[in-house]
Order: C-alpha cells, then sequence, then structure tokens
C-alpha cells in the first residue's frame, strides 16, 4: 500500500484530480449504461413476456378449434351414416308403396277392363281414367299384364260418347 502511495505522490495534484473526475465520469456513464441497460432489458422481458402471453392464447384458441373441428367432424360422421339410415328406410318405404300400388291399381285396371268388356265400348272418361291409372301402375313398376293384355282389348272397344240432353 505503501508503494500505491508514493507513486501518487509522484503526480501532481491536477493529474490526481484529472483522474478522481474521469474516474467518477466513467462511473456515471457506466452507471447510467447499466441503466439503461436495465431498462431496455426490462422491456425486452416485458414485450417478450407479452409475446408469450399472445403465443400461449393463441395456442389455447387453436387447441380450442381443433377440439371444435374434432366435435364437427364427429358429428357430420354421425349425420352421415343417420343420412344413410334414412335413405335405406324411405327406399324401403317406397318399395313397399310402390308394390302397393301396383297392387290396388291392378286391381283397378282389372275391374274397369272387365266392366269395359261386358258392356263392350268404352267412354271418353273411362278411358282417359283407365289409361292415367295405367301410366301410374307402369311409373310404379308395373307393367306384366297392362302392356300384354288390359290396354290392347280396351283400344279395341269402340268409344260410345253419352249423348247430351237439349
Amino acid at each position: 500500500m505503501d508503494t500505491i502511495l508514493n507513486s501518487i505522490k509522484t503526480y501532481d495534484l491536477t493529474t490526481i484530480l484529472g483522474v478522481i473526475f474521469f474516474l467518477s465520469t466513467l462511473i456515471s456513464c457506466l452507471s447510467k449504461l447499466l441503466t439503461t441497460l436495465g431498462g431496455l432489458l426490462t422491456k425486452y422481458y416485458r414485450k417478450r413476456k407479452g409475446l408469450e402471453d399472445k403465443d400461449s392464447i393463441i395456442q389455447n384458441t387453436l387447441k380450442q378449434h381443433q377440439t371444435e373441428i374434432d366435435m364437427l367432424r364427429q358429428y357430420e360422421a354421425e349425420t352421415h351414416t343417420d343420412v344413410k339410415e334414412i335413405k335405406v328406410l324411405l327406399e324401403s318405404h317406397i318399395d313397399r308403396d310402390n308394390e302397393r300400388t301396383i297392387s290396388s291399381f291392378r286391381s283397378t285396371l282389372y275391374r274397369l277392363h272387365m266392366d269395359f268388356t261386358k258392356q263392350k265400348y268404352v267412354t271418353p272418361e273411362g278411358l282417359k281414367t283407365f289409361k292415367e291409372i295405367g301410366k301410374v301402375y307402369v311409373e310404379a313398376g308395373g307393367d306384366d299384364i297392362y302392356h300384354d293384355k288390359l290396354e290392347p282389348e280396351v283400344l279395341r272397344l269402340p268409344i260410345h260418347y253419352k249423348e247430351e240432353p237439349i
């Protein structure tokens, strides 16, 4: 320590005051620099924390949306299955309804055919009804006897127009 004091004594007072002033200025500048760096680090940390919070919120929102998408996909699959079941039921109902229509209209066509052949003529209204029922009968899937027997025999009968009273 004595050596340091002796070496300081060799400098004049101006140099020593200049060094002290320089060191105090340097310490003051370092203090301001550290304060500024601390402030910047605080801002950076806050900004980073804010970004991390936003990232966390976005991640949670994405997870929520993915859960909703998965739920909608499951709902869509269930709905698709339900629609297929409804389609099968409707097709079955249509088939049964067509069978009933065919049976009912076949009976009506036979009865009209029998009535027309008994009276040996057909009226325009009766022929129109016969053809309309025959059309629906064929559309429902019936065609076995209508085109082969009933329709040709009815069409061969004369058309009898009723006389209108004066």
